[in-house]
């Protein structure tokens, strides 16, 4: 499948053109004529035309590269005008069969991630790969999504994550300006929402969320009180966030903080926390019925030592040798730690919200565990977090198949925050088609896509045939239909706003 932005505005599924790789080739193609002349041939152009043979693909047939194309492709201005004028000569050459570009691809199954970004510490932010950060960014990145961070502050003026700071509150000190002292709530925060692609630091996992900096501890020290923690708590709420990440433990189960928990959740806040360092049961609050306990994982996918653990956790992450956010604008390994795996799963949170604000917490966290990776070398009940295959969970799909004389296509339909209806289309050389309940197909016009369905909503990921044999529809027959692409789109969309629930879904096919 592919990811297309589009919008559907008044109930009109945007059409945008199949996503190009958008770089100009800077290779040739070159076939030669099976003449005495052609083996002789390749060897003068290295040597007089200064092409460079990148690899030899088949008989009479190499790869070759610009001779002012010696840097990556695309990179040097124009490479499509020289590109042009090699093409030319070589066309025109007799001991040449056919020369064309080395035209780049993508897989049209597959959403293309999010290009690697410009930070300079991604790369050692392992921790992002591990939880496929890319794949879940080409869906959401957490655009807009209100997180309370229940810490130590956070460094206000850090250029990392700045413009993503909300006004927050210092509890810990009585007064406005929630500045960090320790470190800990900069690190979680930084793991949580650092920007991305501003060139400095790393990133966060939900980039685009806002965060308000709530300080429970008195200064610099490390602790803190159940008493400042439950009226923190109460204050995100008041401040209408979403999700509400506590990286932290309390040594006692407390009716006082049990309370405020209870009242933000309902309110609808996510709240998610740290299962704790001490390597036993999971601690209090991860303890509490419907709060996501996370528990911690090394670089290889085993559980970490430190992490508590058991059967009250509801995933793991990343936690050991994390590179995040530091107090004093820097960026580095903040340390190991529970304390650093709820902020991914807080991240990854928001980000669903951003695609479909009316899930669930029950419908949520089963799409969270659903969509998990083994712990590695443990039999643990629970599994990591792939941030990127729980993102694309929510969204619907379609899988055309190619057969002997026709065309069979299967549906994926997401979990819900329900209603919904299904729009799905077809762009086709002939023009553009929306689906209707009775197998139809009709041009979209200015009165743009039916619905094929309306007031869909599941608990559970659904998949079937839409057309095939024993499908919902016929398979459909290939005969007389013109040779060209043939993309099918689908989108969800909320039947009470007409919003699109995420983006557009399409599914290229190529005919013949």
């Amino acid at each position: 499948m592919r990811i297309a932005y589009g919008l559907l505005t008044c109930l009109l599924l945007s059409l945008p053109a199949l996503a190009k790789t958008g770089i100009e080739p800077a290779e040739i193609i070159v076939k030669f004529r099976d003449t005495p002349a052609a083996s002789q041939k390749i060897a003068a152009m290295q040597a007089v035309g200064g092409y460079g043979v990148m690899r030899h693909i088949g008989r009479n047939t190499h790869v070759l590269q610009l001779p002012d194309a010696a840097a990556p492709r695309g990179a040097k201005a124009g490479v499509a005008q020289r590109m042009a004028a090699h093409l030319a000569a070589l066309r025109a050459d007799p001991t040449v069969e056919y020369a064309e570009p080395n035209y780049l691809g993508e897989f049209a199954d597959l959403p293309p991630p999010v290009a690697t970004p410009n930070d300079p510490g991604f790369a050692g932010a392992w921790w992002l790969a591990t939880v496929g950060a890319q794949q879940a960014w080409a869906v959401s990145s957490g655009n807009g999504v209100k997180i309370a961070v229940v810490d130590t502050g956070a460094d206000l003026a850090h250029p990392d994550l700045q413009a993503n700071l909300l006004p927050g509150y210092n509890f810990g000190d009585s007064n406005a300006k929630p500045q960090d002292q320790l470190g800990h709530g900069t690190r979680v925060t930084g793991i949580v929402a650092g920007i991305r692609g501003n060139a400095l630091g790393a990133s966060g996992l939900a980039p685009l969320a806002k965060i308000v900096p709530v300080k429970i501890n008195v200064g610099g020290s490390g602790t803190f009180d159940s008493a400042t923690l439950a009226q923190s708590i109460d204050y995100a709420t008041a401040q209408g966030a979403k999700v509400i990440n506590l990286s932290l433990t309390v040594d006692q189960d407390t009716q006082t903080v049990t309370l405020a928990i209870q009242r933000a959740q309902a309110a609808g806040i996510i709240v998610v926390a740290a299962t704790g360092n001490d390597g036993g049961p999971v601690e209090f609050p991860a303890t509490l019925p419907n709060v996501i306990a996370v528990a911690a994982t090394n670089q290889d996918g085993t559980l970490a030592s430190y992490s508590s653990t058991g059967a009250g956790v509801t995933l793991a992450a990343p936690g050991t040798g994390i590179f995040t956010t530091l107090l004093g604008g820097a960026t580095g390994i903040g340390g190991s730690g529970t304390s650093y795996s709820a902020p991914m799963v807080t991240a990854t949170v928001a980000n669903m919200l951003a695609v479909e604000p009316r899930l669930s917490p029950q419908r949520l966290i089963a799409q969270l565990q659903a969509t998990t990776r083994p712990v590695q070398g443990s039999l643990q009940t629970y599994g990591i977090l792939d941030a990127g295959s729980c993102l694309l969970s929510l969204l619907p799909n379609l899988t055309v198949v190619k057969n002997a004389g026709n065309m069979s296509v299967a549906f994926n339909l997401p979990v819900t925050g329900g209603p919904d209806s299904i729009y799905v289309g077809i762009g086709t050389p002939f023009g553009d088609f929306t689906l209707q309940a009775d197998t139809g197909f009709s041009p979209v016009t200015a009165s743009g896509y039916r619905p094929i369905a309306v007031g869909y909503d599941n608990a559970a990921v659904l998949s079937g045939l839409l057309f095939g044999t024993g499908g919902v529809f016929p398979a459909i027959a290939l005969a007389g239909l013109p040779a060209g692409s043939y993309v099918w789109r689908i989108a969800l969309v909320n039947a009470a706003t007409g919003a699109v629930i995420g983006p557009v879904v399409e599914s290229p096919v190529q005919l013949p």
